[in-house]
């Protein structure tokens, strides 16, 4: 190496001297960075220039590069895997070490590394730097790690500013810059708050600008809609635009349990503990859903720090719960911990020493963690979240910062034992999330509830008085609507800590009378309805609380009047019986609109292009449009033909019609005439399209083709053949250029619309799919696929990789459609509901609610704010998109409840699921915990002893008796050979217990006996009935019970009374022949009667001393799934297949129906009266709701039915408002309300 030649012939002194150090530094080095295992960029040579100042370069990046190997270095690193993008298989993973080095050899330009928040990204990123220094030769690619978040102008000067902060000089830089390539590390983009391209802001490589190969990383949580917007470098023109050829993405996926163990045997030996790795292993594997939240690198290193002492002394870890607030918890207090006895041990100065003795007087934990929550406070005051606070003390002394970062004793000694990282006059939290923590603490500061030093149970109520929240905390300062982390965070507070709940409920009482307390109201409502607290029957008259988000609330009976509700979200809130009167409802919002109501059925719906115009297709060959300003109808037409597909024209003057005849036609939407007929398929038109410039119509036809036609003369220009059976769908890309269609044959191919010829190599298979969609960039297919067409697959429209498939329990779609803005996708389906999909990470955002009939078409609205949605029923429902809600619910999908039934001491309720699934509800709140029953036999039937003591579960191969205390089995009765257990019921006593399967056996178990001791009560009726089944239940006294049975071949369907403690059951008690196929059966608390549900909708009472019932209650409009006789015996509550619970009040044979409650999305499947709280009762769903009712006399004596707690609501229920003297909810939610019913149209 000859660097002083290339200087010139005269070389300066300095510049000798300079050369001579560097290259003896550099002859130490080299042997050493040869034989690392690093990454090596791949450049494109750079011509050579001849700078005087090349050899001080050189130096300056040696110096560069030891300081950083000094600084970078990775205690532990597990190389992290990921996979391509958001929209891929989370199966689909290769090492990112590997991908990074392909592409610093490929010709790409930025690759972007997402992850969620503690998913190892910056981690990655000083391993990289590292690797690329180890490997550093002359005149390689510089690797430079930016810290995004410290850089004042990062969109501007990005790497100049880095390196004067590294003292180049400005000589040196231009001569960087001019020629010499760059590896740029960009670490923190979310954390920076930037929305800006950096690639294209900074001019990188353009002529005379930085030469760069760009790796960026972000939190997935940061990014919105379209977000490869912000990171895809520019066409090497001005013409071009973006190019996406230049751009490459991973995500980071959470670590496997290998990979947890991996970190764990690299962070044993780091620092002398007496834990071995198996100790560590052991613990994660037993504390109860540990393994799930450590899957994250970050808080698998909290958790690691803090087990130790979390589980001392602890004999039982299956009881620990763990929350992510819990974790952060105990970490920061053993950090804190950790350096209090590291200061005790440090030999310190007089004045320090005085300080740290003050400290610890006052609780050093406890003075610590004041001091990093007081700092977080000021961060997002004062720079409103940006993470890095930089500090010079001559400059900065007089600022917020000194008080944090200023050389006085206490704060010298509390910021160097917090848990901050420090570069140069640069400080942050160890982590983002630390930083979003500790705003949580300032909201509330656990530190005072001991029994958060530990994971525990539920704490119990707190016998002290509730304190205030500090009014000059951030609750009352900034909206956290925008901070989903911190609200997270909140949740997790309230549900461990009631006097937080308190707290939070006094400050909705404060802002009824202190109007500066508004902010902190609207945050604290939002909080708790985000944790679950329930807001039923609640006084809220004259609370201001602007802006909260109240989705998916419950407000059963809740007093409202009064209050300032503006821009509130109401969104699948419960809204049953509650006032509004004289309340501010400026700007609040449900996210749904009213109606549509065709007579018959819509088979696709679509807006124009201006979005001013909707219209759809009926099965009647009808036509309608809609002005969408006003809702009302502007045109009625009616076809020939069936019209299946329609399509605005771009210029929202013409609409394309295809019907089942195989002919399209063009319609005037201005005048309301058909004026061109486009024939020639010999099979019904699926789907039209318009070509974005209006030029062309392209339709998909049952004959296995697409024809293309010019939209002005009609005429067909070309056919596409290629599929082998009925092509669904077609549509066009934004740019016009390709054509995408979807077939039954199983394929997507893809055309060229300009020459009617197929893409070569553009032929998909794909099991099942169908319908196909093209996203607004034009860069993914959507398409819908599977068994019975159950997901939605997404493909990569440039590569054609097959990237998320989404799913959820869907019963076939049958439409689906992608945002004109965004990367938002809306499905359709049998099951009723629409579903809305990000299809940048495939979650679900929302499920929408409210067809009660097949759903057979759904659509965005131009601007995308919208979805349209039509049924078989003639109901086309609008709803408003809202994409927030993913950041913060979880969408649990319920399962049909089949049962539900009150303990004895009625403190619980246990409910049983289709999904196998039993859940026990605390009472009075409705908090839950889940027994998977994960049994190879379903579960049909269940039954709870009366002393408490036993859960009996029916299955198909025997009756499994579960330990009510601890969800352990602990018998299985078996007689039944293959045969579900239909029904069960225990005795009063708990001793016997009656069953009956599916073949019409009744057997009776003496559960005394410890050999299983079964006696077969009613013989085989031979059912002929496609479900078989029959019913039984004990009375509340003595030992009889009743036996129901179906009508089998010419036998009616019977009642028969039997004895427990016979000796021979082939004579009953008691017999009675019905009209009526029974659903359910219950005996009055007198034992006296027998309440009947039947398959005809109506209830029987049939009072024992007589021969057969004699009194039939009607009302119910189809079969009646169970009833239940309150302990009174003047009440009963009939639970319905019409989606109706119905109370009856009476005695003897006087009974009448006095309340009805109809807010079930779906059959009402089974109810049962609390055996201890006077007239409560519950109702389980098919909808997967399991409700708690209260029956109460109002002051005019009539009976008021209130919700006490629900749960699943999932749709906005919205009955019998009261708006007198409300001001500002808009004519449109007005309308919405009229129709369901909950006011008046006046």
């Amino acid at each position: 190496m000859t660097i002083v030649n290339r200087l010139g012939t005269r070389p300066s002194q300095a510049a000798n001297a300079t050369a001579r150090a560097y290259l003896t530094e550099r002859r130490k080095s080299q042997s050493a960075s040869s034989t690392q295992d690093s990454i090596r960029p791949g450049f494109p040579p750079v011509p050579h220039v001849q700078f005087e100042n090349t050899t001080l370069v050189e130096y300056a990046l040696h110096k560069l590069r030891w300081q950083r190997l000094e600084e970078a270095q990775v205690p532990i690193f597990i190389s992290p895997m990921a996979k391509a993008n958001l929209q891929a298989l989370n199966e689909d993973l290769f090492p990112l070490r590997e991908k990074v080095q392909a592409f610093l050899e490929s010709e790409r330009q930025v690759m972007l590394i997402l992850g969620d928040s503690g998913a190892g990204k910056s981690t990655f990123n000083r391993y990289l730097e590292r690797q690329l220094w180890n490997a550093y030769q002359n005149r390689d690619p510089i690797p430079l790690l930016i810290n995004l978040p410290a850089i004042d102008r990062p969109d501007k000067d990005l790497i100049g500013e880095h390196l004067r902060t590294n003292n180049f000089s400005e000589a040196q830089i231009q001569e960087l810059k001019q020629c010499r390539q760059f590896v740029l590390i960009c670490d923190g983009y979310d954390e920076s708050q930037l929305t800006a391209n950096l690639h294209t802001t900074n001019l990188f490589n353009r002529p005379g600008q930085w030469n760069v190969k760009m790796v960026i990383s972000c939190r997935t949580q940061f990014l919105g809609q379209e977000y490869r917007g912000r990171f895809i470098p520019e066409g090497s023109s001005h013409y071009q635009g973006q190019a996406i050829d230049l751009f490459q993405e991973a995500v980071i996926a959470p670590f496997t349990r290998e990979q947890i163990e991996d970190y764990v045997k690299q962070y044993v030996p780091l620092e002398p503990r007496t834990w071995t790795t198996k100790d560590y292993m052991d613990k994660l594997k037993t504390i109860p859903n540990l393994m799930d939240l450590v899957k994250n690198p970050f808080l698998l290193s909290l958790s690691l720090e803090a087990l130790p002492e979390v589980t001392e002394g602890r004999q039982d870890l299956s009881v620990i719960k763990v929350t992510r607030v819990q974790l952060y918890d105990t970490f920061v207090r053993h950090w804190l911990a950790v350096n209090n006895r590291r200061l005790q041990r440090t030999v310190l100065t007089t004045e320090d020493r005085d300080m740290l003795d003050q400290l610890l007087e006052a609780g050093f934990i406890s003075m610590g963690v004041d001091y990093a929550t007081r700092l977080a406070s000021a961060i997002f005051e004062h720079q409103d979240g940006n993470p890095v606070v930089q500090y010079v003390h001559v400059k900065d002394k007089k600022s917020w910062r000194a008080q944090y970062f200023g050389r006085e004793p206490e704060v010298r000694l509390l910021r160097e034992s917090s848990p901050l990282t420090r570069n140069g006059n640069q400080f942050r939290f160890l982590h983002r999330s630390m930083l979003e923590y500790f705003l949580s603490c300032a909201v509330f500061n656990p530190s005072i509830h001991e029994v958060d030093d530990k994971f525990c149970l539920q704490p119990g109520p707190d016998p002290t008085p509730t304190k205030r929240l500090a009014a000059d905390g951030p609750l009352f300062k900034r909206s956290l609507l925008s901070e989903p982390s911190v609200i997270q965070f909140l949740c997790e507070r309230v549900k461990q800590h009631p006097d937080f709940e308190r707290q939070l409920l006094a400050v909705i009482e404060q802002s009824k009378i202190d109007a500066t307390a508004a902010t902190a109201a609207a945050n604290a409502i939002t909080i708790l309805v985000r944790a679950g607290s329930r807001f039923n029957s609640a006084d809220l008259r004259g609370i201001r609380i602007p802006g909260a988000d109240l989705s998916d609330g419950q407000f059963d009976s809740a007093q409202l009047q009064g209050a300032d509700l503006t821009g509130v979200n109401l969104a699948r809130s419960w809204l049953r019986q509650v006032d509004f009167g004289d309340a501010q409802m400026d700007g609040v919002r449900f996210e749904e609109l009213p109606y549509l109501e065709e007579h018959t059925t819509v088979d696709a719906v679509a807006f124009s292009p201006n979005g001013k115009l909707f219209a759809a297709c009926l099965r009647n060959g009808g036509l309608t449009t809609y002005d969408t300003t006003t809702w009302t109808r502007v045109h009625r037409h009616r076809e020939q033909s069936l019209v299946r597909s329609i399509a605005f024209s771009p210029n929202n003057q013409h609409l394309a019609l295809g019907n089942i005849h195989g002919s399209c036609r063009l319609w005037d939407t201005v005048n309301g005439q058909t004026f061109l007929i486009m024939e020639g398929h010999t099979g019904g038109v699926n789907s039209v399209a318009f070509s974005p410039c209006g030029k062309q119509i392209a339709s998909a036809s049952y004959d296995s083709t697409i024809r293309l036609w010019s939209s002005d003369t009609g005429e067909c220009l070309f056919v596409l053949n290629g599929h082998q059976a009925a092509v669904w769908s077609a549509a066009y890309s934004a740019d016009g250029r390709r054509l995408v269609s979807g077939s039954s044959d199983g394929t997507i191919r893809v055309w060229d619309p300009e020459t009617g010829t197929p893409e070569p190599g553009w032929v998909i298979f794909h099991f099942g799919s169908s319908r196909v969609t093209l996203s607004a960039n034009g860069r993914q297919f959507a398409l819908t696929a599977g068994l019975g067409g159950s997901e939605i697959r997404l493909v990569d429209a440039v590569t054609g990789e097959q990237g998320l498939i989404l799913r959820d329990d869907i019963d076939r779609l049958t439409d689906i459609a992608v945002s004109p803005i965004g990367e938002l996708i809306v499905s359709s389906s049998w099951d009723n509901t629409v579903r809305l999909w990000d299809s940048s990470n495939g979650q679900l955002i929302s499920r929408m609610s409210g067809h009660r009939g097949r759903i057979t078409s759904c659509t965005f609205s131009p601007d995308g704010l919208k979805i349209a949605s039509g049924d078989e029923n003639g109901i086309i429902r609008l709803w408003e998109v809202n994409t927030s809600r993913s950041s913060s619910i979880a969408l649990e999908l319920a399962a049909e409840v089949r049962t539900v039934v009150y303990s004895p001491d009625g403190l619980f309720i246990i409910s049983n699921r289709l999904n196998n699934t039993l859940q026990l509800w605390g009472y009075p709140v409705g908090t839950f915990r889940s027994t998977p029953l994960t049994f190879p036999h379903n579960v049909y039937s269940t039954a709870l002893s009366p002393n408490g003591c036993w859960f009996a579960s029916g299955r198909t191969n025997g009756i499994h008796l579960l330990n009510a205390q601890t969800d352990v089995i602990e018998r299985v009765l078996r007689g039944s050979t293959g045969c579900p257990i239909v029904d069960m019921s225990f005795s009063h006593c708990s001793r016997w217990l009656a069953s009956c399967d599916g073949d019409g056996v009744t057997r009776l178990w003496d559960l005394e006996s410890t050999i299983d001791q079964v006696k077969v009560v009613d013989g085989r009726v031979f059912l002929n009935r496609p479900n078989p089944r029959g019913y039984v239940v004990f009375s509340p006294v003595g030992d009889q019970f009743a036996v129901g049975s179906e009508p089998g071949s010419g036998i009616p369907p019977r009642l028969r009374l039997f004895d427990a403690r016979a000796t021979d059951f082939r004579q009953p008690l008691k017999e009675a022949w019905i009209t009526d196929s029974l659903r359910s059966m219950d005996y009055s608390p007198d034992g006296q009667r027998l309440v009947l549900g039947t398959e005809a909708s109506s209830v029987l009472i049939w009072d024992l001393r007589s021969d057969k019932p004699d009194v039939i209650l009607e009302g119910h409009t189809d079969e009646v799934n169970s009833v239940a006789c309150s302990p009174c015996g003047k009440w009963i509550i009939s639970g319905s297949r019409d989606k109706t619970a119905r109370l009856w009040s009476g005695e003897v044979d006087s009974w009448s129906c006095v309340a009805v409650v109809s807010e079930c999305l779906d059959a009402v499947t089974s109810v049962a009266w609390n055996p201890v709280v006077p007239m409560e009762f519950v109702t389980g769903s098919a909808d997967g709701s399991v409700r708690v009712w209260q029956v109460s006399s109002t002051e005019v004596g009539h009976l008021s039915i209130r919700m006490h707690w629900g749960s699943h609501i999932e749709q906005l229920c919205a009955t019998d408002l009261t708006f007198k003297g409300a001001i500002g909810l808009s004519p449109i939610y007005r309308k919405l309300l009229i129709q369901r019913g909950a006011i008046g149209d006046s």
